[in-house]
This record gives C-alpha cells, sequence and structure tokens, in this order.
C-alpha cells in the first residue's frame, strides 16, 4: 500500500501552545524579577522529569496532562488541552524570617504572577493569530497541604521545598486538509 498522505504534517496545535506558553513564562516572569528587584533564580522547563533538587531556587515546570477533543468534523475539531504547571519553592531562613514563612512567601508570589500572566487579557490568544486558541483560563490552583511537611505523616521536608499544581486548560481548533479524493 502506497501513502496517500503526501503532504508534511505541520507542527499541530499542541506542540506550539506547550512551547508559546514556556515563552510567555520565562519572558514575563524575567520583566517582573526586573520590575520589582527580585532575586530568586527562576527556571522555567518543558515535560521535565528529574526530580527537583534543595539546591534549586524556583521551579516553573510545565507538563501536557491530556487532550480532549469534540466537534468532529473531517476538517477540524475543537482540542482542549490540560497543562500542569507544577511551581517549586525551597526557603532559607534569616534573621527576620524563618525558612518556612520565606518558601511560603516565595511560592505564593510566583503563583501569583503566573496567574495573572496566564489570565491576562494581553494574552487572549497567548499571541497566536485569532483562530486557533478559543478560550484559555486557569482551572485549579492546588497547594501542597497534604504533603511536605502538613498534614498527619511522617514524611516531612527539611528542605523547605513548597509545592504548587496549577492546572491550565486551553481550547483551541485543530485543522488538517481536506482529501480532494481520487478521481474516478
Amino acid at each position: 500500500m502506497s501513502a496517500i498522505i503526501t503532504e508534511i504534517i505541520p507542527p499541530q496545535p499542541v506542540e506550539i501552545i506547550e512551547n508559546r506558553i514556556g515563552e510567555i513564562l520565562v519572558t514575563e516572569i524575567a520583566n517582573q524579577q526586573n520590575l520589582q528587584f527580585l532575586t530568586e533564580n527562576v527556571g522555567v522547563f518543558l515535560e521535565r522529569i528529574e526530580p527537583f533538587e534543595k539546591s534549586e531556587d524556583v521551579g516553573i515546570l510545565l507538563t501536557l496532562y491530556d487532550g480532549d477533543y469534540s466537534e468532529f468534523t473531517q476538517q477540524s475539531s475543537q482540542g482542549s488541552y490540560m497543562y500542569y504547571i507544577d511551581l517549586y519553592c525551597t526557603g532559607e531562613g534569616n534573621s527576620t524570617e524563618t525558612a518556612s514563612i520565606n518558601s511560603k512567601n516565595k511560592i505564593q508570589k510566583y503563583v501569583g504572577m503566573i496567574r495573572y500572566i496566564l489570565s491576562s487579557g494581553k494574552y487572549p490568544t497567548l499571541g497566536f493569530p485569532y483562530g486557533l486558541i478559543g478560550n484559555k483560563h486557569i482551572k485549579k490552583i492546588l497547594y501542597d497541604v497534604n504533603y511536605s511537611n502538613f498534614g498527619n505523616h511522617s514524611n516531612y521536608d527539611g528542605s523547605y521545598v513548597r509545592f504548587c499544581r496549577m492546572i491550565l486548560m486551553v481550547n483551541c481548533i485543530e485543522n488538517q486538509d481536506l482529501w480532494l479524493g481520487i478521481p474516478l
């Protein structure tokens, strides 16, 4: 059997959306650090599977969790993608605040910035031309109160690492060329 899809399949929305979210976070967080004189060392990673190290300061890990599709035609469908934005922050104590409070303040600061950036009306389509992104929103923010030093267990974290997962939903249009068929 010969291949009948002879055109090159272009990068799909799932790929380009994840990359764009990463680019936006790198650019806007660096800008906020300059504007607010923040000194944390922030790393933004796509699909990272390495564990977060206590020597790292702030880590933002972006991962595609799933895609759900609806409104199917031969030419298009509506894709709804769920991205996990995992944020890790370490804390260090000093004479004015404990390491616990330092990591709490740090994670809340960066969660707030990420939520603001991705919810901003300045990025309604994540910088893409109108027609690809139909909607985007932060669906949920989950802090680590059942883990780390919280909860009723003996698995305490002596490194003062805090964790938060943000769930970002992005709806987009998936398109492909219609097949013109074979002349009879």
